[in-house]
């Protein structure tokens, strides 16, 4: 079901200058582009292997778990600044925890301890960071909350409907379409709203009045110098698993290539061998004659 979202409470209107969610989006311009890019190049490659696509899943569960967690610790604080504006915006219908999961426990069969702590090396210095620079800046945790979730509608939705058709990760089950089977691995970008459209807008209009005029000029030049983190270390994170998958890929062929080469060459020289011996007993056959 869809509904109509005001025309009137669409904001921040996009020649606001001094909204916080345009600066963001001005700021990051150029490391949104090529995120952009890496992630469009290597969804593509993790639409045909399962095990690839939940790596990605795993590194950004544990972004917006300790992000998560940070929030309704200031939510739940009554003398907390960023728990105060985290109630005009916040809605606990976008935290993605625990859809990410149910998601992660699909593609891990169940088996919580493969995903449950963060083991490539940017997972953890990424993580790290949330915590180490929050203990300095809580008003850092507003950053994670516009570039973070305003990405599961706009790119979400293309992912999601690629993942919905893709045949090469999700199991094939006897009288069940990929879209019903997919359901369970692609709750990252269903959200249990009517409209999704209205959900986003109703979001960033919140999520300008909230900020507006309750955070400084200091405090938001934070938020817009941690939005450009995120994005330079979710670059990273994409990069050290195409560097780990490429490694394994690059051992499989090599075991490969040492275990059928030691075969292929014993063939060609037993080939060879023949070849010689045919031709020295036509030789003395020659000479007999």
């Amino acid at each position: 079901m869809t509904t109509k979202f005001p025309q009137s409470e669409i904001l921040p209107l996009p020649t606001d200058v001094n909204a916080l969610a345009n600066r963001i989006n001005l700021s990051t311009r150029k490391a949104h582009n090529k995120i952009d890019r890496q992630v469009s190049t290597k969804f593509i490659i993790a639409l045909r292997d399962g095990k690839i696509y939940r790596q990605g899943l795993q590194g950004f569960y544990h972004v917006f778990k300790n992000v998560e967690i940070l929030i309704n610790k200031e939510l739940q604080s009554s003398n907390s600044k960023v728990g105060k504006i985290l109630k005009e915006f916040w809605n606990p219908l976008i935290a993605r925890t625990e859809a990410l999961e149910q998601d992660l426990l699909y593609f891990y069969g169940g088996d919580r301890s493969k995903f449950e702590t963060p083991i490539r090396n940017e997972q953890i210095e990424f993580v790290n960071h949330i915590y180490k620079t929050y203990q300095l800046k809580p008003h850092i945790l507003i950053a994670y909350c516009h570039v973070m979730y305003l990405a599961l509608f706009a790119g979400g939705r293309l992912m999601l409907s690629s993942l919905t058709k893709a045949t090469g990760i999700f199991p094939h089950v006897e009288g069940q379409t990929i879209e019903d089977v997919s359901k369970k691995g692609t709750n990252l970008f269903r959200f249990d709203v009517q409209d999704d459209e209205s959900f986003r807008l109703g979001y960033k209009r919140d999520y300008e009045l909230a900020t507006r005029l309750s955070l400084t000029e200091e405090e938001k030049l934070d938020i817009i110098e941690e939005s450009n983190y995120i994005f330079e270390q979710n670059s990273k994170f994409i990069t050290e698993l195409e560097i780990h998958n490429r490694s394994k890929i690059t051992k499989k062929l090599s075991y490969k290539i040492l275990h059928y080469g030691y075969y292929v060459i014993i063939s060609i020289l037993i080939l060879l061998t023949i070849i010689i011996l045919r031709r020295i007993i036509n030789h003395l056959i020659g000479l007999e004659l």
